[in-house]
């Protein structure tokens, strides 16, 4: 039975774009929970990169494009074509264009490739407030309207509520890799969380 993408977001990009890129998985991850796909973190030495890449695409929810200062050319045009392709048959699958600090500056739509022009982008260029183009980055990947500038700051008890609910799909994400059993996955679920709830009184 199908539960759903396995993966909030698969991260494309050129390879001289990989450290930028990571350091934005790292945050996706870390501070909003998400569950990223990024080639440095998933592709296993001796398997075929081409195969493990296509298949994690065919496994997120939507796929970030990281755009520099390069054209995108060779597998990374063809990663792209492949996320266009299955936006066009699965409607709720976005493609998010990511421009990154050397991409060329000018008006976003010019600076887009033909086919990504018409879609609502993520600005990281300089000059550009880098906090507001990951809000629209995470709200892009997360399906939301980008909303208000800036949000309010959540509450202890919704900041606390969400380090549980992180802790927990981590654990989740554990016990379905089978790296623990089903018995030491409760056991941390019922510590988890009782110390949210001593937190919360």
């Amino acid at each position: 039975m199908s539960t759903g993408p396995q993966y909030d977001s698969f991260l494309s990009h050129a390879h001289d774009d990989k450290d930028w890129v990571e350091a934005i998985a790292q945050r996706l991850e870390d501070e909003q929970g998400l569950r990223v796909w990024l080639d440095r973190w998933m592709l296993v030495p001796g398997e075929s990169w081409q195969q493990a890449m296509a298949k994690g695409l065919g496994e997120a929810a939507t796929c970030a494009v990281f755009l520099g200062g390069e054209t995108p050319t060779g597998w990374f045009r063809q990663e792209i074509e492949h996320a266009l392709n299955l936006q066009s048959r699965l409607s709720a699958f976005r493609v998010i264009p990511v421009l990154l600090p050397d991409a060329a500056p000018g008006d976003p739509a010019s600076v887009l490739p033909g086919f990504m022009e018409l879609r609502t982008w993520a600005d990281f260029r300089e000059g550009e407030d880098a906090d507001y183009a990951f809000h629209v980055l995470v709200r892009g990947i997360k399906g939301l309207p980008v909303g208000r500038w800036r949000p309010a700051e959540p509450s202890a008890a919704e900041a606390s509520f969400a380090a549980a609910k992180r802790r927990l799909e981590k654990l989740r994400d554990l016990n379905a890799s089978e790296m623990i059993g089903n018995e030491v996955a409760i056991e941390f679920q019922q510590k988890i969380l009782s110390l949210w709830l001593e937190e919360d009184i």
